[in-house]
């Protein structure tokens, strides 16, 4: 009887885990594993190692994805998926600006809600 023995314990530990989340509150979806964090941007904000981008809202005491942190001020926004992978980036400063390793700059544009790949400077024409 090993299987109904874990079982047993794979159990109680799920329904522990369940009345905690009762009695504090607390959904599954809070309780989420925490992003590895590769990076930040501007003041607040985290790029996780799946391309996430987290902002903390100091007024909630949480964090937010980055396109939820716009929600709240009604803009619907499609920052994520972010265009390039994560190992990609070489320079992030802020949410909608990046450069990649191999010198392709993007910029996300609020007007349009999108990426565009805007080149280097000095590559007008």
């Amino acid at each position: 009887m090993r299987f109904g023995r874990k079982t047993g314990l794979w159990g109680a530990a799920i329904g522990g885990a369940l009345a905690l989340g009762f009695l504090t509150g607390r959904s599954a979806a809070d309780r989420r594993t925490p992003p590895k964090i590769v990076g930040v941007y501007g003041v607040g904000g985290v790029i996780g190692e799946d391309g996430t981008l987290w902002q903390y809202m100091p007024d909630q005491k949480k964090w937010l994805s980055i396109d939820a942190a716009f929600q709240r001020n009604g803009d619907q926004t499609r920052i994520l998926p972010l265009p390039v992978a994560v190992g990609n980036i070489q320079f992030m400063e802020s949410w909608g600006f990046l450069v990649t390793k191999q010198g392709d700059v993007w910029h996300y544009d609020l007007d349009q809600n999108k990426w565009e790949n805007i080149g280097p400077p000095g590559d007008e024409e």
